[in-house]
């Protein structure tokens, strides 16, 4: 009789899913500081809309990014291109959705996994920028 393949954790998937390409640590990364809206983070990035598309859908199908909603006061509404409004509240707010978020999941992946990875960057930008000012002095 065969033996049955063990179960991958969840988190194991989750953590294959993301380093299968750094563009999705860079997307991770981008979502930790606040939600996006896709063109900004393709900029941002360095890649093509098309391309951050397709890793997109794959960190939601993941479960690690969600489409970012809010609801907001009808006179503060501003329509931009990419905005769905989804209807208005029982107390006379607007929800709209748009760009897109870090879920829980993706959170906790961020935390452990991506933050570690870019805090020696981080530090060592620091440090350049400090040598560059006392050489300036």
């Amino acid at each position: 009789m065969a033996k049955k393949k063990e179960k991958k954790k969840p988190i194991f998937e989750k953590v294959g899913l993301v380093f299968r390409s750094p563009v999705r640590a860079d997307i991770l990364r981008e979502l930790s500081e606040s939600p996006q809206r896709p063109k900004k983070m393709a900029d941002n990035i360095g890649i093509q809309k098309q391309s951050l598309n397709y890793h997109l859908n794959a960190l939601k199908r993941g479960g690690l990014i969600k489409t970012h909603t809010e609801e907001i006061p009808e006179p503060d509404l501003k329509i931009e291109k990419g905005t769905r409004i989804n209807g208005k509240t029982d107390n006379g707010k607007i929800q709209v959705s748009y760009g897109v978020e870090l879920t829980k999941n993706g959170e906790d992946i961020v935390n452990q996994f991506i933050s570690p990875l870019y805090e020696k960057e981080v530090a060592k930008k620091k440090e350049e920028n400090k040598n560059n000012i006392k050489e300036d002095e």
